[in-house]
Order: structure tokens, then C-alpha cells, then sequence
């Protein structure tokens, strides 16, 4: 599991002054790098491999979205890695602990040398 807080910026809300879809799945995508690059399996150790992760699907929901200048926590947790798949599940939550929105998402774990699935090591 890997969170990180941050606070909702006027770049990353809509008309309605609450945060857009897009900029929820930033945080999430933001939150899996993160974690990647703290555990030494960031975008460099990636590329010395020849591999990149693809996303494969969302299931996002969300129950609130969060206003402009809002405390959030976003965290992350990676649930399954199984031949050349990884799932993860992503949380926003506000700074009492609700959760606002949520999602589990399907990775593919590629060769980029041959453009196919590469088993995971």
C-alpha cells in the first residue's frame, strides 16, 4: 500500500469548481508512479528492462467529488501480479477519512523490444 496527500488545485477542477474525472485519474495514475519509483520500479529501471506497464481497464467510481482547495489522501494498492497482469485498487479519500472516489484498474506488462506480454520476474 503507498498514499500520498495533496490538496485540490484550481488546474485540476472543472466549471462546478470540484475535481474533473481526468484529474482523479491523474492522482491514481500519480499514486501507482510514485510508489513504483519509491520501490526502485519506476520509469528508468522500465526502460533498462525494454518493458513498460499498459494500462489495460478502469473501474473508476466516484461518490463525491472533491472541491477546489480540499485536503485528499490518495492511495494505492497493488492487489495481484499473475503471469504478465497486475491489479491495482486506488482510493481518494478527504481529510476526515470519507472516501470520495475509487477504483481497480488491470495492467499488461509488455517487452517493448517485441510489442508482447512479458512475464513478470
Amino acid at each position: 500500500m503507498y498514499s500520498f496527500k495533496s490538496r485540490v488545485r484550481y488546474s485540476e477542477v472543472g466549471e462546478d469548481k470540484k475535481l474533473s474525472l481526468n484529474s482523479i485519474i491523474n492522482y491514481f495514475q500519480d499514486c501507482s508512479t510514485f510508489q513504483s519509483e519509491l520501490l526502485n520500479n519506476g520509469v528508468e529501471r522500465l526502460e533498462e528492462l525494454h518493458r513498460v506497464w499498459v494500462l489495460s481497464s478502469w473501474q473508476v467510481v466516484v461518490g463525491e467529488y472533491a472541491k477546489m482547495g480540499k485536503e485528499i489522501k490518495i492511495t494505492t494498492i497493488p492487489y495481484e501480479f499473475k503471469g504478465f497482469m497486475g491489479m491495482r485498487n486506488f482510493i481518494i479519500q478527504d481529510s476526515e477519512g470519507r472516501k470520495l472516489a475509487w477504483a481497480n484498474s488491470n495492467w499488461t506488462h509488455l517487452d517493448i523490444s517485441t510489442g508482447l506480454p512479458a512475464r513478470l520476474t
